[in-house]
């Protein structure tokens, strides 16, 4: 069992995400905005955690690098982003691995299960 984060300005996009791996059997949490991901990842020692690239209040780049003081340093971080030409470069870095939106459902499940 994975305890994830997913983080996405769309709610609908992150509740789904939500709702499937906790169907999964996963243990899931979200969060809208940067900061409230800085503050559960700080909280909550995550294992996995999905960022949107693009988030209302602070580039999800440095919502990731403030993610990874805290609680969930160790959690594999997947940007998650619409912009398909930011994939694999320089800035992209700071994440364990990028995806365009929108993931898909086998992608998902792969990624909780270990196997992206």
């Amino acid at each position: 069992m994975t305890t994830v984060l997913f983080v996405d300005d769309h709610q609908d996009a992150a509740d789904s995400l939500s709702a499937i791996a906790t169907a999964l059997g996963h243990h899931s949490a979200v969060a809208y905005d940067g900061a409230s991901a800085v503050r559960l990842a700080a909280e909550t020692a995550f294992d996995l955690i999905f960022l949107d690239v693009s988030l209302p209040d602070e580039d999800g780049r440095d919502t990731c690098e403030r993610i990874r003081v805290g609680a969930s340093q160790n959690a594999t971080v997947i940007a998650l982003t619409g912009y398909a030409e930011i994939r694999g470069t320089q800035e992209m870095q700071k994440f364990d691995d990028c995806f365009i939106k929108p993931l898909d459902i086998d992608e998902l499940e792969s990624l909780l299960n270990g196997r992206g």
